[in-house]
């Protein structure tokens, strides 16, 4: 082990108690503290770290040949991964447990449980006369490793025990951990399968889950149950680390911070009629940039990212753009390129413009922009019924009145203005 120095970092233990053990600088004494991540995104940065490191060791031919989740630390502040288990690691991407010094934890994957039970029975009947049983089949893994990652960030995330710990476990007495382990390998359920009711969290004693789960996106909730029901078994369809890693991005790309103290994943923001979002607390409006699969949301203040326009789909650092007002016209706004790569501007009325380094495009209805990968993303508000002009909403930018959205028409006469309007945040 070396000298890490432990201060301001937690433990996966830690995590799930929400507190930690520290030395008050005062008084010298051993003292219990909060133990919170400060942001969602130094969190979610721990967890892309941890995933990252298993695709490390996995390239270079290495699997973690340990159940143990103890030499895995993190840093409150910024999110930053430290690993203190350098010989846990095999040089093989298979290499075999030992049968007799193995302990049994929710990590452990449910072939490894199984075949380790049995071979510690033969040891505990082996004879001279069985000088020879049959070699023992199952290995740590890359599977294992998944299975173990899984298990992990199940954890991390929901602040709880094992994924399988739900009332049917609960409620069951077991004799010891080999035993508790082996059904759960063998009859366990998901705690959070849907449509599941023997093995629900149990209140009391599982409330950190209970109140955690909803509050993530659905993409998290939905990995979990790939994690834990078609991978269980099929060690195949278990998620692999760049699974994680692109689920990761997407959760930093989707988490906002409103300049009015909201913050939130996206499917908290409240959707309006015409296809915009708002922010629950200020009513801040955020307009929707599509692919036709993914989204990016425009608002005041918001960049975008290497892994939202460029050829790195793992970078979620970079900045390659900003949503600023236009210098010329104070209250238009647009998406300026602060990238190396030269974007694409389709405008409305059939113009196309090449967007290099340091130039923008418009935030307009109908305007589409091509980025890096030559991919189209389209803003397209949606075509409400007319009103009557008293039940138009206008938004005030700088001491004038400009209608919201361009599709909504007034009158004949001013059918041709509408339509030449931008697309305005308000602010």
């Amino acid at each position: 082990m070396s000298n890490f120095n432990k201060n301001g970092w937690v433990s996966l233990a830690q995590i799930c108690e929400e507190r930690q053990l520290v030395i008050d600088a005062e008084t010298g004494k051993k003292v219990l503290r909060p133990a919170y991540f400060s942001s969602m995104n130094a969190m979610i940065e721990g967890a892309f770290q941890f995933a990252r490191f298993f695709e490390e060791i996995h390239q270079k031919g290495k699997v973690y040949c340990s159940i143990s989740p103890d030499v895995f630390y993190f840093n409150l502040k910024n999110g930053a991964f430290h690993f203190e288990g350098e010989e846990f690691l095999g040089e093989a991407y298979v290499q075999e447990p030992d049968a007799a010094e193995i302990e049994f934890t929710e990590f452990l994957a449910p072939e490894l449980a199984e075949a380790l039970a049995e071979e510690q029975e033969k040891l505990l009947s082996e004879t001279e006369e069985q000088e020879t049983l049959e070699t023992f089949k199952e290995c740590y893994s890359l599977e294992t490793d998944r299975y173990f990652m899984a298990v992990y960030l199940f954890e991390y995330f929901f602040h709880t025990g094992s994924p399988f710990e739900g009332k049917k476990m609960v409620n069951r007495c077991f004799l010891s951990p080999e035993e508790k382990e082996l059904f759960r390998a063998r009859e366990g359920r998901f705690c959070m399968e849907p449509g599941e009711e023997e093995n629900i969290p149990v209140k009391g004693i599982q409330d950190k889950l209970i109140q955690y789960w909803n509050e993530y996106p659905e993409i998290l909730q939905k990995m979990f149950q790939k994690a834990f029901l078609d991978g269980g078994r099929l060690r195949e369809l278990r998620p692999t680390e760049v699974d994680w890693k692109q689920l990761l991005v997407r959760m930093a790309m989707d988490y906002k911070s409103c300049h009015c103290g909201f913050h939130g994943f996206c499917y908290r923001l409240l959707p309006k009629e015409n296809g915009t979002f708002a922010c629950p607390k200020c009513g801040k409006i955020y307009y929707p940039l599509t692919n036709g699969m993914d989204r990016i949301l425009l608002a005041e203040g918001e960049k975008l990212y290497e892994c939202q326009t460029g050829r790195n789909p793992m970078d979620k650092d970079t900045v390659t753009g900003l949503i600023v007002e236009n210098r010329q016209k104070k209250g238009l706004y647009g998406i300026k390129n602060v990238s190396q790569g030269v974007w694409r501007g389709f405008y409305p009325d059939g113009k196309i413009k090449d967007i290099p380094n340091g130039q923008g495009i418009p935030i307009w209805n109908g305007m589409s922009v091509r980025f890096e990968l030559g991919e189209e993303w389209n803003l397209r508000l949606i075509h409400r019924k007319l009103l009557p002009y008293r039940m138009l909403p206008l938004f005030p930018v700088r001491k004038r009145l400009y209608h919201p959205y361009c599709c909504h028409i007034l009158s004949e006469g001013l059918r041709s203005v509408l339509r030449s309007l931008p697309l305005l945040l308000p602010f």
